[in-house]
């Protein structure tokens, strides 16, 4: 078995889990091709397994999956995870519900990004607060209790005014362009388009109106940096209804479905609060994880059919596809 990325030659790490590849920590597989990938952890390209060991490649990681959690799934991929690691099941994956975990591991990620802002800020601040209250020679114990809301005030604010990473739109009311930040997003109108099942009716800051509609990528890449910004207040809280925003999402039969519905609600993305506005980032992160990983598949079934085809004689490649297709065998 290889052990490093046959695309940028990282190392593939990790020690397979219960795949019996003994590397990777990402998975892929697909039954009914009878094909295996390891998912490189650097560059996210897909390593197809070898051949003479596919077979049980694909029990282990169908054993595997069947013991771990589906975040969500699409009428081709199932993401699941099981432990530290992660399968994607391709093919015809089974009707699975959406699982608190996906958010566990954002928020996890967040908050490492948070301390690491607030922790500098919180030293720096008390160090100026002993020296200010050296010389002044008074009390700060009431100041000390506020440094915390300070410091967190601090880091959500620097969210807020991060650059949306799209392509700033024209207003068509004033003809502005519009740099959007997250803050900004909270004042856009969630919308059902001709073009897409969910957009984002912006509000322009120079005039106030309703100058530009975002649609596809840009819309979700919108609404994924701005409804961080949304649910970073009261993080603690939120935290305790991720079990309930998966719900709501999985009441309405997973990501897309939900999605749908609240566009055609057509309201402002700062309408929603506490596990509503929870459900609708957590199905927003799903629609566009499962993109992704759709996009990867098609890229790695191209060069896993030519590989493939190196290897099977063609009078077995063409029985396999009418038995696929239906046809009845010769004979």
């Amino acid at each position: 078995m290889f052990t490093s990325c046959g695309f940028c030659s990282g190392a593939l790490g990790g020690d397979g889990g219960a795949s019996g590849l003994g590397v990777g920590q990402k998975f892929s597989f697909d039954p009914w091709k009878s094909r295996a990938w390891v998912i490189c952890q650097r560059c996210g390209r897909w390593n197809l397994t070898p051949f003479d060991e596919r077979i049980d490649t694909i029990n282990a990681l169908d054993r595997m999956a069947a013991s771990g959690r589906v975040a969500a799934t699409t009428a081709q991929v199932a993401l699941i995870r099981v432990g530290a690691y992660d399968v994607v099941r391709v093919g015809q994956p089974p009707r699975v519900e959406m699982a608190t975990w996906r958010y566990g591991e954002r928020m996890k990620a967040r908050q490492k990004e948070r301390l690491k802002v607030v922790v500098p800020v919180m030293i720096v601040v008390v160090g100026l607060s002993v020296a200010v209250n050296a010389v002044a020679g008074g009390s700060m114990g009431a100041f000390m209790g506020q440094i915390p809301g300070i410091a967190n005030g601090i880091y959500t604010g620097i969210v807020g005014n991060r650059k949306i990473a799209i392509e700033p739109p024209i207003c068509a009311r004033c003809g502005k362009i519009m740099v959007l930040r997250a803050k900004h997003v909270k004042d856009a109108r969630l919308q059902h388009s001709a073009h897409a099942d969910v957009a984002l009716l912006l509000t322009c800051r120079s005039c106030k109106g309703e100058g530009a509609l975002l649609e596809g990528a840009d819309a979700e890449t919108a609404l994924r940096s701005g409804l961080t910004y949304v649910n970073l207040r009261g993080t603690r809280k939120l935290k305790k209804k991720a079990s309930e925003a998966a719900l709501q999402v999985d009441a309405y039969g997973g990501a897309e479905a939900f999605l749908v519905r609240q566009a055609l609600r057509e309201v402002k993305v700062s309408a929603y609060k506490g596990a509503e506005a929870l459900a609708l980032e957590m199905a927003v992160d799903e629609q566009v994880e499962l993109r992704e990983i759709e996009r990867q598949w098609h890229d790695a079934e191209e060069i896993a059919d030519i590989a493939d085809n190196l290897l099977v004689d063609p009078a077995v490649e063409e029985a396999m596809r009418k038995l696929k297709n239906g046809d009845q065998p010769n004979g």
